[in-house]
């Protein structure tokens, strides 16, 4: 009766309802909603589930089978995701929800339900990397601005300061709104940046499988564009040209958004900053290291300190704000991951995360 209604649902839903026998290792039921997301008969693949590895994306098939591997051990109701490659060669993304069934201590359905979710995959997706580059692009235009904004504010400074204009009260006042104006905007972009970070702080993470390689690349791609006003070179390792891991793109790539930062903060015009990633068995090491002018070795202790003891301006006197380390070791430990570093004076810093893949 309870299998009458599930397959009844299953006739008329989008989503592909299915009963797997494990014992027989065949589908009792495969809901009519497999034609339109899989692009073809479910016939084929009623009688062979296995078939259905023909659709995983190739670098999804050992994630699949780990999926069912837990699901049939474990034997736990879960969600699973992943991509595959339908009968028009589209890629897709899938969600499982699966809840297997015992007989006693025996295993003997996995029923559930696909979605195919590519819609809103691709949706997320497009806001992440919108989000990423608006937060790189503000770091760029800090950095970028602030040099010449503090040259201009420099400038007119002096004008005030020699009195060349005393009496004319029409220049005066234009000098005064020009340098008021540098420092408010510089002030702005810097304030702008802070709420970004500090506000990642406030949400919980959503951690989705994702290639780290690939958004680390693009992230450092928009500082690589600007390297002739920053006055700065960037550079970027990785031996493994993928590497999956589940994290929250958004929010780890805004720690080593403000990584970067401080690199630039931090190191001398046409100073390097290079970023590596190195693939484990069980995890993913990041580094960011510049050859600045490094961390006086009493301040190291407290550069994770919420209000640090540690926060110093940079060098072109950018203001430092005391929680951008904080944040990022919370952030970074809602991963389920470290973030340490090692810093000789003079010489410069490297700045290590390490997360699980």
């Amino acid at each position: 009766m309870q299998n009458d209604i599930f397959c009844q649902i299953g006739n008329t839903s989008r989503d592909i309802y299915f009963i797997l026998n494990f014992e027989t290792k065949q589908f009792e039921y495969i809901g009519p909603a497999f034609e339109p997301i899989f692009g073809t008969n479910a016939i084929a693949v009623k009688d062979a589930p296995i078939r259905l590895m023909d659709f995983i994306h190739p670098e999804d098939k050992e994630l699949v089978l780990e999926f069912y591997r837990e699901c049939s051990e474990d034997s736990v109701n879960r969600k699973y995701e992943f991509r595959i490659i339908d009968a028009e060669q589209t890629t897709k993304y899938l969600r499982v929800s699966a809840y297997p069934f015992k007989n006693g201590e025996k295993l003997t359905l996995i029923t559930g339900i696909v979605e195919d979710v590519s819609v809103a995959k691709h949706n997320n997706f497009h806001i992440e990397k919108i989000n990423a580059r608006k937060n790189t692009t503000l770091e760029i235009v800090s950095h970028d601005l602030k040099e010449p904004m503090a040259m201009i504010s420099l400038a007119v400074s002096d004008l005030l300061k020699d009195r060349l204009f005393e009496g004319q009260d029409r220049i005066l006042n234009s000098l005064t709104f020009i340098k008021d104006m540098c420092e408010r905007n510089i002030l702005l972009i810097r304030n702008l940046i802070n709420h970004e970070f500090l506000s990642s702080s406030e949400i919980e993470i959503r951690k989705e499988r994702a290639d780290i390689v690939h958004e680390i690349k693009d992230v450092l791609g928009f500082y690589k564009i600007a390297e002739s006003n920053l006055f700065r070179r960037f550079q970027f390792t990785c031996d493994s040209e993928k590497i999956y891991a589940s994290i929250d793109s958004m929010k780890l790539m805004q720690v080593i958004n403000n990584l970067i930062s401080n690199s630039i903060k931090f190191t001398e015009v046409n100073g390097a900053i290079a970023i590596d990633i190195e693939e484990k068995e069980e995890s993913v090491l990041i580094s960011v290291s510049d050859d600045g002018i490094g961390i006086p070795k009493h301040l190291q202790p407290y550069i994770f300190d919420r209000f640090s003891i540690a926060m110093r301006d940079g060098l072109k006197g950018e203001d430092s704000w005391g929680l951008g380390m904080a944040i990022a070791k919370v952030i970074v430990n809602l991963h389920g991951g470290k973030i340490w570093m090692e810093s000789i004076e003079n010489v410069g810093t490297k700045f290590f995360i390490e997360i699980p893949k």
